[in-house]
């Protein structure tokens, strides 16, 4: 590795891990002198003797004797009434419950104070309540809690309706503002359902905010660029997921807690595949990584720079690292499950995600967590620190995000079964006793790579004058990953150099992954007025690539045995213009949405060309040539392009009726290298009554092939194939598209895909309880970009063309398939609140997918003549069958007082691994992931889990034929993957908030 580089990120990730530690302690000891603070108001001891004496009488006493504020409401309470109470030396807290069942009120502790407050049904707001004491007559002062925790919420916001006035809680979620008799408060936090409360005369307000699922439907900003929708208005399908939905997994890496949260999505950890060991490809319905599109907080996400070269699902594609992004930055995660390129542009053919961060401007949460697997490897650890503080004096916020996580890698291999000094069997087990050679330590180790991230994010947002506001967001993150090779025997008379590895190697592969994104934009929020929103947003994608313990064959004696392989980079800079009105007073509808507005886009991608040792030939022949494992890139190989794209959008949407709403958008964008493209969606929704609806859209969109699939080429991409029953590493020349030999063979150039989707269903809402989603759709792809098959350059026919090139496999991009999806998604959710201290939330989601070839893959007829179809029959199957077909989540949630639990159980449906020869593919069967936690509100601020993530030990089948195990190395496939190959996994984790 580069030593300024290693030590710059071992520099970065101290400096990160001591702030997290500080900020740790801190917040600790804080927390819990204000836990033990809280603690003593119903500790204390009273003693009371009242006969037949009023309420208010009653509480005045308690308060001379305790010293504890009071806060209620005469009219609610009825303090009138007269009791009878008789204490001797008795805690407050026996003394309180005493008197609240007898008047029928109830009482809660919030910031060393105690409300007394009707019980009003499911209203849960603690309507008004006596003034704490003289406070000017033009403002309004609250607290805003948590309805079953008490928790006050820090961030939370309150509005004063149809009034440019907005404030936000502070820490101990206390808030004043400007308001006068008759003015209604607007009080709404992210996960909790909206309360509003008309202001009367000179008072305090206590508003406990219950836990709604359903409000988080409101504020999403994806799917409709109208006014908030909530499900069952929507007319498209979105998925949402809270943090604390997402954190419930027991996961620690954004993509698997999607993974295990949403059927649509896929995304699974690979062994032994080149750049998938360091950016899991992740897909939705079934289609490919670079078919979804990721937004954070509305804007573009930049993708990763790798691309994913080979034989694993999302072969030929490049998708966004979602990894890199702390899950402790994120407020909540949207999916969109419908095709959205009108609206948001190239690459949203199969969806978008859109990741919404947090935005509190004050107090926070610590978190930490550790696991291991039953094995007893893979230790994770990791802890993330977020905090809020305030910016300006009109309700800024500055949030940030610290996180901090290392995994060990796993090891799932098989002893290495081929010969390993000598091809003669008794001649090599003579050796192997001699030299007490280890078939199980002496092969590779296959499983989850080894892992060290350091990650910082903010979200910024300062008020200015006339209602405009600057804000900011981003981040920046470390990411040292180490992957592993297959081991390279001494036999192997072309790979080996005895005087250095006299008992063969195992390559080691790490990799230096930085990330850098940051979004700057004012915004103006009008009522009755335009919003307009100019921003600019750039992000990049650096991965720096090595290959250690392993040597150049060609350079005998003389190799290195670590190689600097070269670097791949990533940059996009998006310029956004948007612009969107509300309209109600038009005759004939209820309301029309308009939004329309410009983006200028560029990209820039670029290889730099590794060390000489790691790609070029030395003295030796009948050698292998670069560093083994992984050549690195060739002078011929670097590369850096820039292309650039203007887009511009418009999307109306209008409430035609109470009933019927309609909505349409159009985006014409011109790529600088592949010229103009239009695209259009058009979405309806009915409402039969006020619980059940209908929907449907369709949209025609289109992707533009990547820059990486344009511009990336390797001499001699190491590929691990079974080629006439033998398995071995071949090198594979990656050619570029627009090499003179490639178009010799009359591929073409590449073009954009271009697609056609169908999306109906219904939506139903059952007295706020039950909700359930069903939606059925159909994607058509035309001219999909995919990776060619391994051609051989060598035979007759193809040898003319290739004569003098030096390559002997190749393989490249053509638009040579159209593809076919078909799928259906049912999600449903049911909650029951059996009484204040009990609630059960049952949730279940099932994606049904197919993907097909759609006609026949179009062939050249140079390779046609020869036989040889242009996409084989293993790429295909990675398109068609790899992905499960069916996936079912199914979870229980209940919560009693502090302990809540979690039970959920993941079915994922049965993969394919096609080969070239049909006699060995090998179907792996469905199977039953679960997992199971349980969690201690030790008090508002303090939380504790422990759980368990596929807690049967599951493991995918293990492959059936020998000869598909890398001589015995990788007994699951490397191929495809349902949920990987790591087995149980036990955690620990702490919450604290602050």
């Amino acid at each position: 590795m580069k030593k300024s580089r290693l030590l710059n990120a071992i520099a970065f990730c101290m400096k990160l891990i001591a702030i997290q530690i500080v900020l740790s302690a801190t917040f600790t000891l804080a927390v819990f002198a204000k836990k033990a603070e809280g603690q003593g108001v119903l500790d204390k001891l009273i003693t009371l003797d009242i006969k037949n004496e009023e309420v208010k009488n009653v509480i005045t006493e308690i308060k001379k004797k305790t010293e504890v504020e009071f806060i209620f409401s005469s009219t609610s309470i009825q303090a009138n009434r007269k009791i009878s109470i008789k204490a001797n030396d008795t805690k407050l807290k026996y003394v309180l419950d005493e008197i609240v069942k007898s008047l029928g009120i109830a009482y809660k502790v919030v910031n060393e104070q105690v409300l007394l407050y009707k019980i009003d049904g499911d209203n849960v707001t603690l309507l008004i309540l006596e003034p704490a004491g003289k406070k000017d007559p033009s403002s309004v002062s609250g607290v805003v809690t948590n309805a079953v925790t008490n928790e006050a919420l820090t961030g939370a916001s309150v509005t004063v309706k149809g009034k440019k006035k907005t404030v936000t809680t502070n820490n101990e979620g206390k808030f004043t503002i400007d308001a006068q008799p008759g003015d209604v408060l607007v009080v709404s936090y992210v996960g909790y359902a909206t309360q509003e409360m008309e202001v009367k005369a000179d008072g305090y307000y206590a508003i406990a905010l219950k836990v709604s699922d359903a409000n988080l439907s409101n504020i999403t900003v994806i799917g409709s660029r109208g006014k908030p929708r909530t499900d069952v208005e929507r007319p498209v399908p979105v998925d949402v997921f809270s943090a604390k939905d997402i954190q419930k997994t027991g996961q620690v890496e954004l993509a698997q807690m999607i993974h295990f949260s949403a059927p649509s999505f896929n995304s699974t950890k690979h062994g032994i595949s080149n750049v998938t060991s360091y950016v899991d490809p992740a897909t939705l319905r079934g289609l490919g990584p670079d078919q979804t599109l990721v937004l954070v907080n509305g804007k573009r996400r930049h993708q990763s720079a790798a691309l994913n070269v080979n034989n694993v699902v999302g072969r030929g594609s490049v998708g966004t690292d979602l990894n890199v992004i702390p899950t402790g930055a994120i407020e909540r995660v949207e999916i969109l499950r419908d095709g959205a390129a009108a609206q948001y542009g190239s690459d949203a053919i199969a969806g978008i995600i859109n990741l919404q961060l947090k935005r509190n401007a004050s107090g926070g949460s610590v978190t930490g967590q550790y696991g291991v697997t039953k094995e007893g490897d893979g230790r994770t650890y990791e802890q993330s620190v977020n905090f809020g503080l305030p910016l300006g004096k009109k309700g800024g916020f500055f949030n940030t995000t610290l996180q901090f996580h290392h995994n060990d890698p796993t090891d799932r291999s098989a002893p290495y079964t081929a010969r390993v000094y000598n091809s003669n069997q008794a001649i090599d087990d003579s050796i192997i006793a001699a030299r007490k050679f280890n078939r199980q330590i002496g092969g590779t180790k296959y499983g989850l790579s080894k892992n060290t991230t350091a990650i910082v994010f903010y979200n910024a947002e300062l008020p200015l004058q006339n209602n405009w506001a600057l804000y900011s967001f981003g981040g920046y993150s470390n990411k040292d990953v180490t992957a592993y090779g297959f081991f390279r025997p001494p036999s192997n008379a072309k790979r080996r150099v005895l005087n250095i590895y006299p008992n063969g190697y195992s390559p080691v592969f790490p990799a230096n992954l930085q990330d850098i994104s940051t979004s700057v934009g004012f915004k103006k929020k009008s009522i009755g007025g335009w919003n307009m929103d100019f921003s600019n947003t750039y992000g990049r994608n650096h991965i720096t690539l090595y290959s250690n313990t392993t040597v150049n064959p060609s350079y005998g004696d003389a190799s290195p045995t670590s190689f600097f392989g070269g670097d791949l980079i990533f940059n996009q800079n998006s310029t956004n213009a948007d612009f969107s009105r509300s309209f109600t007073n038009i005759k004939g509808i209820n309301s029309l949405n308009l939004s329309f507005g410009a983006e200028m886009r560029m990209e820039h991608y670029q290889i730099n060309q590794g060390d000489d040792p790691s790609w070029r030939k030395g003295s030796l022949q009948n050698t292998d040539v670069g560093a083994s494992g992984r050549e690195g890139f060739a002078d011929v190989n670097a590369v850096s392009k820039n292309r650039s794209n203007i887009g511009l959008y418009t999307d109306v949407e209008s409430d035609i009726t109470d009933k019927l709403l309609l909505s349409a958008a159009l985006r014409f964008e011109n790529y600088s290298d592949f010229g103009a493209n239009l695209s259009g969606k058009f979405s309806a929704r009915y409402k039969l009554s006020n619980n059940f609806s209908i929907r449907g859209s369709v949209n025609r969109g289109f992707r533009a092939p990547s820059m990486h699939q344009l511009y990336y080429s390797n001499n001699a991409d190491a590929q691990w194939l079974t080629i006439n029953g033998v398995f071995d590493a071949y090198p594979i020349g990656h050619l570029r598209n627009d090499n003179k030999y490639v178009q010799q063979l009359g591929v073409g150039n590449l073009k954009a895909e271009t697609s056609l989707d169908f999306n109906a269903g219904f939506t139903l809402q059952v007295a706020r309880k039950w909700l359930m989603t069903v939606d059925a759709y159909q994607i058509d792809i035309n001219n999909r970009v995919a990776i060619s098959a391994q051609l051989d350059a060598t035979t007759p026919a193809m040898a003319p063309i290739f004569n003098g090139s030096g390559y002997a496999l190749v393989q490249f991009f053509s638009n040579a398939l159209d593809t076919r999806t078909k799928g259906l998604d049912i999600v449903t959710t049911y909650t029951e609140k059996f009484a204040p201290d009990h609630e059960l939330i049952l949730n279940g989601a099932l994606m049904l997918n197919e993907t097909k070839l759609k006609g026949n893959i179009r062939t050249p007829d140079k390779l046609a003549s020869v036989g040889n179809a242009l996409v084989d029959r293993v790429t295909l199957g990675l398109i068609e069958v790899a992905q499960p077909r069916n996936k079912m989540i199914l979870s229980a949630n209940y919560r009693y007082k502090k302990i809540e639990g979690l039970l959920r159980a993941t079915r994922f449906g049965e993969v394919t691994a096609r080969q070239s020869d049909p006699a060995n593919d090998q179907t792996f069967g469905a199977k039953v992931i679960t997992d199971a936690s349980l969690t201690w509100h030790i008090n508002p601020r303090i939380s504790w889990s422990i759980g368990g993530n596929n807690i049967g030990n599951v493991y995918p089948d293990k492959i059936a034929l020998a000869s598909l195990t890398g001589s015995g190395q990788t007994p699951y496939t490397r191929f495809t993957s349902q949920f990987g190959f790591m087995g149980a996994y036990y955690y620990t984790s702490v919450r604290i908030g602050f």
